[in-house]
């Protein structure tokens, strides 16, 4: 295993909405979808569900964008969860950025410049010290080729349609089972394989289900 230095973007004080045992990321603020300059927020209503889970997706009516967790510049980020709940599991919508390419690789740019990728990562961290690093892959299609799914260890990725404000870019249902879910949790922690100035991939929503009980409000249609 790889360690890369990281400086950890905390999000502390962001907002959660919440219904039964799901809190969605609220986006009420930039503490945790800092990343700007993606495009207008053209979804359509405030939230989106796909396979039984729902995502906030809209920020609040004075943002110009519809904000991106900020894991550019070797930024790692750290959900904003309480510390000691049990997870049972972690999704987000997310698609490809333009920050990675084939284009820039001396081999594989062989399969054409239109084609991109990256890995997203989650890690559980344990409070009694142990982790679990999982990771599901993430695509730019220019050709919006036919997805058949991916999945392994408890991660699933599912294209869902074409990101609305990247008309290129495939969106994708990204769920992570947390290997351990009687566990107490320290910190989950989301970064891209390769890091750099811009992220690789575009999350922008982020939905956690658990049994625990965390400070947030109702969900509000």
């Amino acid at each position: 295993m790889v360690f890369f230095p990281l400086t950890a973007s905390w999000g502390a004080g962001g907002q959660w909405e919440s219904q039964g045992e799901f809190y969605f990321l609220a986006k009420n603020a930039r503490d945790s979808f800092s990343a700007t300059g993606a495009g207008d927020n053209k979804f359509l209503s405030k939230y989106l569900s796909y396979d039984g889970i729902d995502f906030l997706v809209k920020g609040t009516d004075d943002w110009r964008d519809y904000g991106r967790l900020n894991l550019g510049n070797n930024n790692m980020f750290q959900v904003p969860i309480r510390s000691g709940m049990k997870i049972d599991e972690i999704d987000f919508l997310a698609s490809g950025n333009y920050g990675n390419s084939y284009e820039h690789d001396a081999l594989l740019h062989l399969y054409g410049e239109n084609y991109y990728y990256s890995v997203l990562t989650v890690t559980f961290a344990y409070q009694d010290g142990g982790y679990k690093i999982l990771s599901a892959p993430v695509f730019w299609d220019w050709f919006h080729l036919p997805s058949v799914g991916w999945s392994k260890d408890g991660v699933k990725s599912k294209a869902v349609g074409i990101n609305p404000v990247r008309p290129n870019c495939t969106m994708y249902h990204l769920s992570f089972l947390n290997p351990r879910p009687r566990q107490a949790i320290k910190d989950i922690l989301v970064s891209d394989s390769w890091v750099g100035d811009l992220p690789f991939s575009d999350v922008f929503a982020l939905t956690i289900k658990s049994s625990d009980m965390m400070p947030a409000i109702s969900r509000k249609n």
